[in-house]
């Protein structure tokens, strides 16, 4: 959905990020796991930094804002609400409502982020992982973007902490559901619904009759 002009549904190229220009001429990279902490982290560092930034008339949250949009408009078409007639490209395919892999994943990982989470015990998660590690819907997320990957690797790190199953290296992102089965697989309710129609073993299907 648009957010203040800027389509906050599919995680930008490089993940959240803004190139803060200095007084000093350099340039400070300010990041966030998702567009509402990169808002915050913007203007805290712009609060904090007034004699960097241009002054303090630029560190309110409707300059930020506005600075953000500027620069993603400027730079990624596909973020940027005002240009939602321009064709998206997306791994040179030709549609516009195609999500690749990375972007499905970092966005749910994004949506429940905030959640509180409740967990099943190591016994259903390691039952639910081997099935999804041989699963034909368990698809690769990770692109030759290396700081795209890191953003969505961190947050699967945030959210797993030292949970492991012993099948962690063959689980990638489920196709049919959108959310990466590492995570998945440990938690009572994915908030993921079907986008694709998943086979007839998936746990999710068993454990929902």
């Amino acid at each position: 959905m648009p957010e203040f002009g800027i389509i906050t549904s599919v995680v930008m190229p490089g993940g959240w990020h803004y190139p803060q220009l200095l007084s000093n001429g350099q340039t400070h990279r300010i990041t966030g796991f998702s567009f509402e902490q990169l808002l915050g982290e913007m203007l805290d560092f712009r609060q904090r930094h007034p004699e960097l930034v241009g002054g303090a008339e630029n560190a309110n949250i409707d300059k930020v804002r506005a600075d953000l949009r500027t620069y993603i408009c400027a730079n990624f078409i596909q973020n940027c609400a005002g240009a939602r007639s321009a064709p998206t490209r997306v791994s040179g395919i030709g549609v516009t409502n195609y999500k690749t892999p990375i972007d499905r994943a970092g966005n749910w990982l994004a949506a429940i982020g905030n959640m509180r989470l409740e967990h099943v015990d190591m016994g259903l998660a390691t039952q639910r992982a081997q099935i999804c590690g041989g699963c034909p819907q368990n698809v690769r997320w990770a692109t030759p973007c290396g700081p795209c990957n890191e953003n969505v690797e961190i947050r699967i790190q945030n959210l797993k902490a030292n949970l492991r199953t012993p099948y962690d290296r063959s689980l990638l992102m489920c196709r049919a559901f959108g959310h990466v089965n590492e995570v998945a697989v440990w938690l009572k309710d994915t908030h993921s619904t079907s986008e694709h129609t998943p086979p007839a073993h998936c746990w999710k299907v068993q454990e929902n009759g």
